[in-house]
Parts: C-alpha cells; sequence; structure tokens
C-alpha cells in the first residue's frame, strides 16, 4: 500500500458510526469485516470492506497523490421484504455517510490526508445464492502527502 497506509481500519470505523445501530450484536462489536471469508456464523445483516481495488499514484513534481478503490458491501436474507429492504437501506446510509464527506475518514498516517471520497451506489452485489441479497457501495478515496 501507499507507504504503509491502509484504509481497512480507517473505514470500519466509519461504517460503525454510521450503520453500526442497524446491525446486530456480533463479539462485542458489530458484524463488519476487512476481509474475506467472514467467520463463520455471523450474523445477517453484515457489512465486508473489501481490499484495494485499484491503486493509482496521480503524483505531481512536488506533491503525492494517489486515488484508493474499495468496495463495501452489504449482505443480509432474502427471506422477507423487510430484510431485503434493510439490506437497502444500510446500503444507503453507507452512500450518505461517505459521499462527498471526506471529514468521514480518519486516515492513520499523519504523513497524509483525505482530499476527497466519492461513492457510488448502491449496486447488487454478487451473491452465492438466492437466499441472500447484496447491496454494493463503492468507495473512491483521494489522498495527498502532507
Amino acid at each position: 500500500m501507499t507507504d504503509g497506509l491502509n484504509l481497512s481500519v480507517p473505514i470500519r470505523v466509519a461504517v460503525i458510526d454510521a450503520v453500526g445501530g442497524s446491525l446486530p450484536a456480533y463479539q462485542g462489536s458489530s458484524p463488519v469485516f476487512t476481509r474475506r471469508p467472514v467467520p463463520v456464523g455471523a450474523p445477517f445483516p453484515m457489512v465486508v470492506i473489501s481490499s484495494n481495488i485499484s491503486l493509482i499514484d496521480e503524483d505531481g513534481i512536488d506533491d503525492r497523490r494517489s486515488i484508493i478503490t474499495r468496495d463495501v458491501i452489504t449482505y443480509g436474507r432474502n427471506d422477507t421484504p423487510e430484510s431485503y429492504r434493510l439490506v437497502e437501506e444500510i446500503a444507503y446510509m453507507l452512500r450518505n455517510a461517505f459521499h462527498r464527506n471526506r471529514q468521514s475518514l480518519s486516515v492513520v498516517d499523519d504523513d497524509w490526508s483525505v482530499v476527497d471520497v466519492r461513492a457510488s451506489g448502491p449496486h447488487p452485489a454478487p451473491t452465492d445464492d438466492e437466499q441472500t441479497v447484496g447491496r454494493l457501495v463503492g468507495l473512491t478515496v483521494r489522498l495527498a502527502k502532507r
């Protein structure tokens, strides 16, 4: 990653802040995961944050700028209309929490700052079966080295 900058923790913290109350309790926190596969027995609905989808450097002569793309996917059961709608509501809450809100993320590395966050979606996410529904919010985070 860019000089050790890892957005997994800042995105996870922001997701829990934004939608934690809409998720069930799981091992003293919320079911928000930064890796796959998720733990066996994790409850629905849950949020899964991808690793970097892309990392682009748009450096200038005297500055460093990186653009990182991640997916934030909400999964839930497709057993009732209410469960289906809850997944969509959580995905829209995530979009609203991140889109054009650079304060939604606090980077861990003091040398970097968040310039911009853009969210796309929610879009249907790939699922393994008809019993699960997923909605994907894509995040594009622009960073600048101070």
